[in-house]
């Protein structure tokens, strides 16, 4: 059986001390996020027509961050947060459908769950709503070509793009490569 360690009292007090000064930090930064997701919210809204582009150029912001918060002040108005929830959590559970984002959310509220089971519970919905058939390998083959293709720099997809062409769509192998 295999026993826990005892922290020395003065170390575990500094170490408790270290942890609410990150949950504190990391509520802070919450905040900001959702100040921005707000901010960003409401120049689409009042007229000003500020797009995205816009926003990620004048910011020096990538795009796909600025999109991210345009698409979390849709899917959750102020009045539709759960605060108790991260920043984080929200920003997965935003890919699910209004039927079930809110549902989703106030089981994610009661369960106490973190980032990783919010993750979790996004892909899942993302790979049910992918519609592929078990039986059917040549989809799930073309799923997981497209998440490694997706995964690659430019670079790699050309030397790729290279060897699929002296292959002639046969097997692309380290022979290949170096032929």
């Amino acid at each position: 059986m295999a026993t826990q360690a005892v922290l020395d009292p003065a170390l575990a007090d500094r170490r408790s001390t270290w942890l609410a000064t990150f949950r504190q930090l990391a509520e802070a930064r919450d905040a900001a996020n959702w100040a921005l997701v707000d901010w960003i919210g409401s120049g689409r809204q009042d007229g000003t027509r500020v797009t995205s582009a816009d926003i990620a150029k004048a910011l020096d912001l990538s795009r796909v961050r600025v999109c991210n918060h345009v698409r979390l002040a849709d899917a959750f108005p102020p009045d539709c947060r759960d605060l108790r929830l991260s920043f984080d959590v929200h920003a997965h559970l935003a890919c699910l459908p209004d039927e079930t984002r809110f549902e989703t959310l106030a089981t994610a509220a009661a369960e106490g769950w973190g980032e990783r089971k919010a993750r979790a519970a996004a892909v899942a919905f993302r790979q049910e709503r992918a519609g592929f058939e078990d039986e059917d390998k040549d989809d799930q083959q073309a799923v997981h070509i497209m998440r490694a293709w997706n995964r690659a720099s430019p670079a790699a997809r050309e030397y790729f793009t290279g060897l699929q062409e002296v292959s002639g769509l046969g097997v692309v192998d380290e022979e290949t490569a170096c032929a």
